[in-house]
């Protein structure tokens, strides 16, 4: 395997670098085809560590033979190139760490956006605000702005009681601050779970592109210094200072529109100065011309005002300093100058520079003296410090000050609160400097050749604890300034995270205890709601069947006893002759099937007032099995019962009248008609049925015609009328004989049609009554109804313990469904809490800045 890869062992643990890591060739592994230095250095991943040797800028190599390494040179060389090869491979062995940690990261915050999509990640809304300080550039403002909110608090608390048990929680970089201004309220509390998930979603994102670009920084072997500041703060004049020479262009006005990148040109291109204009839209690579345009570095004054033309300036420049004086010509590694347009020239610029420094090693923060830091200054710090906690603040323009004292004092302040390490390395990494100064001591470094090799230029020693600072930093401490930004963000985020994982763990854990302890209510409850739905409904059913079954004997009843004594009953009605027998007939048969009809209306009105009491009965034991309220409000009406047009018994009854239907001998009728007197209404009835069916066969025109001479011969009596003249017994008592017994028969059934037309209506109508179950028919329709009317509140009652067995059972399985997702969860965040902390301890583990030494 070729130098620019590790060398795979038979060992599985050991793995090689990948295709980003072929450009550390030059400071990782020495000449090109030197036989004695090292062609491989292996990885182990079980140790983490790296065995093998890398050489910087072409030096003598070390050659290892059975892990001994070998120098071909002096003993004294030997010590400080192994001190170096030893620095370098633990700088790569930390980089690869912070390689594989950052792809982790990745991988989980993957794993949460895929949680998220299914679950929604529980985000606190009651987070800490510490941007207060960030964005407040004097303690008399802080001051004031927290007693403006004291106040506004003190009246909030009148009104609505504090949470004493709410918990405040601090994120650095997963926070979601939607606040409008300082002192307004968080509107994260106004948002809803979906749309908090999607914000946390969008961080997650964020927070990934920002760990992609750690890690190309983190592989890049050259290291990005971005010097911006506010307009006017004198930062290409910085630039100018560092590079002992007039380069950028300088103005009383903002002149740089346009990001600048200054290379060396001596190792970068061929020595030679110029300026490559890269339009906006495309990407630069050196390789292809097609990609940017060449410039002279004569029309670099115009081309950073051309911001609407070119995204990106490459400027090669040469520096003739000695290696260790020079910053771009260090003889270590590359390192490219950055400048960048003022924060506050407008809010498109500011943009480009927030999102530019997540590409950068090394931001270098010029502040002019005269204004110290602005908003827009003091909001860019607050951001790059999410991984870089040093910052190089070079406080410019500080010659123009007269109480400088104050000023210092005022600065540093402010320092402290947006940058605690950078305050606490003060002396390193705060400068008050002069960068005009510099150049105004060198009025002929504007060439490639105004710097003289024996290193003899201007000098302010301020400037120089300054440029020495940073050379070290960026050289020496490469550790520091390549990876320790890696490593703070990484800190931070796993911290975060781990946060964000026990908040959730903790609440899927009280979420699974809750469930469960629901579940265990919620058992009991739903079989009594079962048992009391089985017995409420067997007792309302039996109570319908026993009302139907009495009011259905009730009316069969009713109805055979007036069909019984209709025939005996006063129908009220006279009879005014022949003449008006239809009108008569017609008035008995209406008044006997009315008589029945009234009592078929007794019937149902009985019908309704059993089923008023039964749907009392069955409301009650609804109420008793279901509670108050649990029932619709429904109101019985009885008179919607039986309201349909009921069966017209006259209809099916024959109209037509006949002679016939008057004549109906009876012989409790003739007796009751002749005046005679019966004992007893059983003799009466016996007499009575004996006589209808001698009347029947004829006898009675016999009885009469022949009665005295059967008299006279059994009793021996002469007949009456020996003693009667001829003429009246021959003439007068035969006619008088055949009269009676033709008149009086007349006479009865004269007087008796009326009644007799009343009885053999009755028969009709019970012919007619018999033939169709007119008691059965009538009786199961009143009782038909009853059923159907008590169904309606046995419906309800029904429904009202199937709504509730229901909603038991939707409770059940949403408590099922929780306690599922409590516990799916609750795995997930323990695994993630467990995954994390160890991240975290691993990368807090990665020792930067300690040097092992070399015997």
């Amino acid at each position: 395997m070729s130098g620019d890869k590790f060398e795979k062992d038979h060992n599985p643990a050991e793995v090689s670098l990948g295709e980003s890591d072929q450009d550390d060739n030059a400071t990782l592994f020495g000449s090109n085809g030197d036989p004695q230095g090292p062609a491989v250095a292996n990885y182990n991943i079980r140790e983490g560590t790296l065995d093998g040797q890398t050489l910087v800028n072409g030096e003598q190599g070390i050659r290892t033979e059975n892990n001994i390494s070998v120098l071909n040179g002096n003993s004294a060389q030997a010590t400080d190139l192994a001190r170096s090869q030893l620095s370098q491979l633990q700088y790569n062995e930390n980089r690869i760490s912070l390689d594989r940690s950052i792809n982790t990261a990745s991988n989980i915050l993957s794993n949460l956006q895929a949680e998220n999509s299914v679950r929604p990640i529980y985000y606190p809304t009651n987070i800490q605000d510490e941007t207060l300080d960030s964005k407040l550039n004097s303690k008399s403002s802080k001051l004031a702005l927290i007693r403006h909110n004291s106040v506004g608090n003190s009246q909030h608390l009148l009104t609505e009681p504090r949470d004493s048990s709410s918990e405040t929680y601090s994120f650095e970089l997963l926070k979601i601050n939607l606040k409008i201004g300082p002192s307004s309220e968080n509107l994260l509390q106004t948002l809803d779970k979906s749309a908090l998930s999607q914000l946390l979603n969008e961080k997650f994102s964020h927070i990934k592109r920002h760990l992609r670009s750690l890690r190309e920084r983190i592989d890049d072997t050259s290291s990005k210094v971005l010097v911006t500041g506010d307009l006017n703060s004198g930062k290409s004049a910085f630039c100018n200072a560092l590079l002992r020479r007039k380069v950028m262009p300088e103005d009383q006005q903002p002149c740089t529109n346009v990001f600048c990148e200054i290379i060396d040109a001596r190792d970068n291109n061929n020595g030679i100065e110029e300026v490559h204009a890269i339009p906006i839209g495309s990407v630069y690579l050196k390789n292809d011309e097609r990609t940017y345009k060449i410039f002279p570095l004569e029309e670099l004054e115009h081309l950073v005002y051309q911001s609407e033309h070119y995204s990106l300036l490459i400027v090669y420049v040469t520096d003739n300093r000695p290696v260790n004086q020079s910053l771009l010509k260090n003889g270590v590694i590359d390192i490219k100058l950055i400048d960048a347009p003022g924060l506050n020239l407008d809010s498109y610029h500011t943009t480009q520079v927030f999102s530019r420094q997540e590409e950068i090693d090394l931001v270098v923060f010029v502040v002019n003296a005269e204004n110290h830091f602005t908003l827009s200054g003091r909001e860019f710090i607050s951001s790059a410090t999410n991984d870089k906690n040093l910052i190089f603040i070079v406080v410019n323009k500080f010659d123009n000050i007269r109480d400088q004292n104050k000023c210092k004092r005022k600065i540093m302040d402010q320092v402290h609160s947006l940058s605690p390490e950078t305050y606490k390395n003060s002396s390193n990494f705060v400068h008050f400097v002069s960068s005009k100064e510099m150049i105004n001591q060198n009025p002929g470094g504007d060439g490639p050749d105004g710097n003289p090799d024996d290193g003899d230029g201007p000098h302010s020693p301020d400037f120089d604890h300054l440029e020495a600072s940073l050379r070290k930093f960026l050289v020496e401490k490469r550790s520091l300034s390549k990876l320790l930004p890696a490593k703070n963000y990484l800190v931070k985020l796993y911290s975060d995270l781990i946060e964000l994982s026990q908040i959730n763990e903790k609440l899927y854990n009280e979420s699974k205890i809750g469930a469960e302890n629901e579940l265990k209510k919620l058992g009991p409850q739903y079989d009594e709601i079962l048992q009391s739905s089985a017995k409420t409904n067997e007792k309302i059913s039996r109570l319908i069947e026993s009302v139907s079954s009495e009011v259905y004997t009730n009316s069969r009843d009713q109805i055979n006893r007036i069909i019984n004594e209709v025939d005996h009953l006063s129908l009220g009605i006279k009879f005014e002759g022949y003449s008006n027998i239809t009108e008569f007939a017609r008035q008995v048969q209406e008044r006997i099937i009315g008589k029945i009809l009234e009592v078929v209306n007794s019937a149902e009105e009985h019908a309704r007032n059993e089923t008023s009491s039964a749907i009392d009965e069955i409301k009650r034991l609804g109420v008793q099995a279901l509670g108050e309220g649990s029932l619709p409000n429904t109101r019985f009406i009885p008179s919607s019962m039986y309201s349909k047009k009921k069966d017209n018994l006259q209809r099916h009854i024959d109209n037509e009248v006949s002679l016939f239907d008057f004549v109906d001998p009876n012989f409790e009728s003739f007796c009751k008609i002749c005046g005679i007197t019966i004992p007893d209404s059983r003799t009466n009835l016996l007499i009575g049925l004996t006589a209808n069916k001698l009347w029947a066969g004829g006898l009675s025109s016999m009885a009469i015609l022949y009665g005295p001479r059967v008299i006279s011969t059994v009793t021996g009596i002469a007949s009456i009328s020996n003693y009667i003249p001829r003429f009246v017994v021959t003439k007068v008592v035969p006619g008088t004989l055949i009269g009676i017994a033709i008149g009086m028969p007349l006479y009865y059934l004269y007087k008796d049609a009326p009644h007799a037309y009343q009885r053999n209506v009755v028969k009709k109508i019970k012919r007619k009554i018999e033939s169709e179950d007119y008691q059965h028919l009538n009786s199961l329709r009143i009782s038909k109804e009853v059923r159907k009317v008590l169904n309606y509140p046995a419906k309800d009652i029904s429904n009202a313990f199937a709504t509730t067995i229901e909603k038991q059972s939707s409770r059940r399985s949403k408590i099922l469904s929780d306690l599922k997702t409590s516990e799916i969860s609750l795995s997930f965040y323990r695994e993630l809490t467990k995954q994390v902390k160890e991240q975290y301890q691993i990368v807090q583990s990665f020792d930067l800045e300690s040097v092992h030494t070399v015997n």
